[in-house]
């Protein structure tokens, strides 16, 4: 039961920290979003510039050292990790403490702001790595045993990198929609005193004819406002 619980554990926490390493520098935006994050969830000198690279660091780090078949390894990589997502839990809490809103960028491409949750996940996540760290792997049991265990690990750790989007989109609310603004009252008083629009509405295509000179209705004379032509003198 020992060595299935140890590949269990190998598993689920490198194929995290594997996913949170690579999705962090499969770009060059991924990284300073990340950078950003870790300055604004850390607000210490050099964040952006030294703290951020150092992270990734170690989490290359953790499953790097949990890939190898050596026992003492293993141990550091169980440790590190379980040390990394301790902090990350402190780090995470004192954020939300601030008011905080910023996203967590836990795996790169989460846009998921930083939450309680979190740190609780970080923290139950740690209690296994702490636990290998100081058992070591384990050893022996069937092929086939190994191999279902490996594949739940591998199961297991997918899961936890989609928890961020998961739970924001069951999140209360997350579907609620914006209901359209209602028309201002200063609006509403305009179009209620626009004077009506009685100018007859001319239908496309029909032109009205012209009435003839004779038959207008108005008083002046034609030629009126010009200036009468002289009379030649005989």
């Amino acid at each position: 039961m020992e060595q299935y619980l140890s590949t269990w554990i190998r598993c689920l926490i490198g194929l995290i920290f594997l996913v949170s390493s690579v999705s962090k520098v499969s770009g060059r935006r991924s990284f300073n979003e990340f950078a950003a994050a870790v300055e604004a969830l850390a607000p210490v000198p050099g964040a952006r510039r030294l703290l951020a690279p150092v992270v990734v660091a170690l989490e290359f780090g953790v499953w790097g050292l949990l890939a190898l078949p050596v026992p003492g390894a293993f141990r550091y990589g169980a440790g590190l990790a379980a040390g990394l997502l301790l902090v990350f839990a402190l780090g995470i809490v004192l954020a939300v403490r601030r008011g905080t809103d910023t996203a967590c960028r836990c795996f790169g491409v989460s846009t998921a702001p930083v939450s309680g949750w979190q740190a609780v996940r970080n923290l139950v996540l740690a209690v296994p790595a702490g636990v290998s760290a100081l058992f070591g792997p384990g050893s022996g049991g069937t092929t086939a045993g190994q191999i279902l265990t490996i594949a739940i690990g591998l199961m297991c750790g997918a899961l936890v990198t989609t928890l961020d989007e998961l739970v924001e989109l069951f999140r209360p609310g997350a579907w609620t929609t914006a209901r359209p603004a209602a028309p201002s009252a200063t609006f509403r008083q305009e179009k209620r005193h626009d004077p009506p629009d009685r100018r007859p509405r001319l239908r496309r295509g029909v032109v009205r004819p012209q009435l003839p000179a004779e038959s207008r209705n108005d008083q002046t004379p034609a030629g009126a406002g010009r200036d009468p032509q002289p009379q030649r003198q005989h």
